[in-house]
């Protein structure tokens, strides 16, 4: 009777590892699959003047050289291109830009490259 076992277990041992040898050889593809879907929330989460300030532009703190919490014209030479679109940036027309409106600035630049 053990006979006539050993074709039908070397059959099982061998369809074993056929399927151990596939699992290994997708385990990679789908490793790889779910750490792209983990770091692409992460890369949308960037606020817009974060991923505008990785191009070597200085930042609102930099350009702000007084401190006072604005950005006027003279201030904004810091950053290259940002004083000749100053008015464009300047929402509220005031002649100095808060954040918001130095980072909409920087944004302005980022589009016209």
């Amino acid at each position: 009777m053990r006979q006539n076992l050993r074709p039908q277990r070397n059959v099982f041992l061998l369809f074993l590892g056929a399927t151990f040898v596939a699992l290994m050889s997708a385990l990679p593809l789908v490793t790889a699959q779910t750490q792209g879907q983990e770091q692409k929330p992460a890369q949308e989460q960037k606020p817009a003047a974060q991923a505008v300030q990785q191009l070597d532009h200085p930042g609102f703190e930099q350009a702000d050289r007084n401190k006072d919490g604005q950005v006027d014209k003279s201030e904004a030479g810091v950053v290259p291109g940002l004083s000749a679109n100053f008015e464009r940036a300047d929402r509220n027309r005031d002649g100095k830009l808060d954040r918001a409106e130095f980072d909409k600035g920087l944004q302005i630049l980022q589009v016209r490259r």
